[in-house]
């Protein structure tokens, strides 16, 4: 994934000891806006706003380093008892306007976000369940698209799919061929362990696996349970 960077000279506060815990998700609340057209408009006028990140269908933009402080959801009173400005990422998705004026995202770019999002939970050790909406942290009906709740646990889903595949590719070892359990790599093991168990394969010495059906095995346990 590549990330351009088009950094402001103002719009921030500098940091010397930011710990990201949070991913915030915005809307421009625009119709049709790109990325780089954002970064340009808070690159050198101070517009008292910002974000970490903008995203369209077509490419991301950092415009705040994640270790310096973007004004992104900063508020007078908050209904989130900890996220804040100050140990938070703001990733703002370009928005459309549909014919009856209701805004939504293309899924390009909802689909950069989430690879986006995955790429920075990983870096910062943030859980899926500190990724949250604008809407989350003050209540401000930000991200539109997304504030009905069939809506945002959609984006969720689609977010813990991503992320568990990114972190199976990670384990990649190539076209291996697993005859038993203890050839079975340690981040697969639990799971074959369960279907061995319950008897699930004919013969346990000939189990014939490769790393493809062991990543689909797994997301399966992680995700059905």
């Amino acid at each position: 994934m590549e990330i351009k960077q088009y950094l402001t000279t103002v719009n921030f506060t500098p940091s010397t000891n930011k710990q990201n815990k949070y991913i915030v998700i915005h809307y421009t609340a625009n119709d049709g806006d790109t990325a780089q057209g954002n970064a340009n408009y808070f690159h050198s006028i101070n517009r008292n706003a910002s974000a970490n990140y903008f995203v369209d269908e077509n490419e991301i933009i950092q415009v705040v380093p994640d270790n310096y402080i973007a004004w992104h959801c900063g508020a007078k009173t908050y209904v989130h008892p900890y996220c804040r400005n100050t140990n938070s990422i703001g990733i703002e998705l370009c928005s459309r306007k549909d014919s009856n004026g209701n805004y939504y995202f293309k899924d390009e770019t909802v689909k950069n976000s989430i690879e986006l999002v995955c790429d920075l939970m990983k870096k910062y050790d943030i859980p899926i369940d500190n990724v949250i909406r604008h809407f989350d942290v003050t209540g401000k009906r930000c991200p539109e698209p997304l504030i009905e709740t069939t809506a945002w646990e959609g984006y969720k889903t689609r977010l813990k799919n991503e992320f568990l595949g990114s972190n199976l590719d990670d384990n990649k070892e190539g076209d291996n061929l697993y005859q038993n359990i203890n050839e079975v790599p340690e981040w697969a093991k639990n799971t074959i362990k369960k279907l061995t168990d319950k008897g699930c394969f004919g013969n346990v010495n000939k189990l014939n696996l490769t790393d493809e059906m062991l990543r689909v095995f797994v997301i399966m346990d992680r995700y059905i349970g």
